[in-house]
């Protein structure tokens, strides 16, 4: 009986995936093996989710050529968001300096230099990433979030800056991965093709942090040396690769950068579902059996 009401009880999405791909301990193996190759990066920052915004979005400012994170950006006055991108070398176009100082001005602005300092670069992240997890929180109770966020910053405008040790702390990791990071994986992303950040997929039922050309990027800067965290991340970016194949990207890899583990793992779409499937799959059909299933559960908010 215990056993029968697990069962029922099972979400319909576990069960699709657990039938459609069985065999993803193999991919759990393979990556637990590849994540053991390198050393990993001893980094202990005090909050590890706040820090794992920082160092996502410090990648994606360095990866675009056009100013990411419109949503989070929105979020502050024109004065603060036109001097974040700029330490993060964003210039504004012919078309954005015409437009001032507004939204429309900022919104326009594309890199002007390629080598960013880094001290300039975790300024910038971190100060969005106080952003991110304002907007997420006001998400969460189905408010409008943007503005609701931006009164919040305009009363608060420490609430951008953090806990002066926590912003020290979360420094001193961001070097060390940044280091890394500068080593060979910045040009190995870049090689993938332009870059799209937090890519709204099922019309924001789900978030890719990146999509790379026609590669979706998962970007993980914690810890993977448990089966649950593996599997947690397989299931990622199958989902994330099928949505995006689904809205009508051109998704032929799906690939993994695992910060703490200095590992950049990439697969072909079909050949990685055909192997967790045991057979071909059809990624279309795949795709819309996924989306039905995602729509029919309740919604989680956008991401920022």
């Amino acid at each position: 009986m215990g056993l029968r009401f697990r069962v029922l009880r099972q979400d319909p999405v576990d069960a699709w995936f657990a039938e459609t791909f069985p065999q993803q301990d193999l991919l759990r193996a393979e990556i637990a093996a590849e994540l053991g190759r390198c050393p990993v990066l001893l980094t202990d920052p005090p909050n590890k989710s706040y820090f794992g915004h920082v160092v996502e979005l410090a990648i994606g400012l360095a990866l675009c050529d056009q100013s990411p994170y419109p949503r989070l950006f929105h979020c502050l006055g024109p004065g603060i968001a036109t001097r974040l991108l700029t330490m993060a070398g964003y210039q504004p176009t012919v078309a954005g300096a015409g437009a001032g100082a507004g939204a429309a001005g900022y919104d326009a602005r594309r890199r002007s230099d390629p080598v960013v300092h880094p001290a300039h670069l975790f300024t910038a992240a971190s100060r969005l990433a106080h952003v991110r997890i304002l907007l997420n929180k006001f998400d969460r109770h189905d408010c409008d979030a943007v503005p609701n966020t931006r009164y919040v910053l305009e009363q608060y405008p420490h609430l951008l800056h953090g806990l002066p040790r926590e912003t020290y702390q979360t420094r001193r990791a961001f070097r060390a991965v940044w280091s890394s990071y500068c080593g060979g994986f910045h040009g190995a992303l870049r090689s993938y093709g332009p870059a799209t950040t937090q890519l709204s997929l099922l019309n924001g039922h789900r978030h890719a942090d990146f999509l790379l050309g026609t590669t979706v990027l998962e970007l993980k800067s914690g810890r993977l040396d448990e089966d649950r965290y593996l599997d947690e991340l397989i299931r990622q970016i199958l989902t994330y690769a099928l949505l995006a194949h689904h809205d009508g990207h051109h998704v032929t890899h799906v690939a993994v950068y695992a910060t703490r583990y200095q590992r950049l793992l990439r697969y072909r779409l079909d050949e990685l579902t055909n192997q967790l499937a045991g057979n071909p799959i059809d990624l279309t059909a795949a795709g819309a059996e996924l989306t039905a299933l995602i729509r029919n559960q309740p919604r989680r908010r956008s991401a920022a």
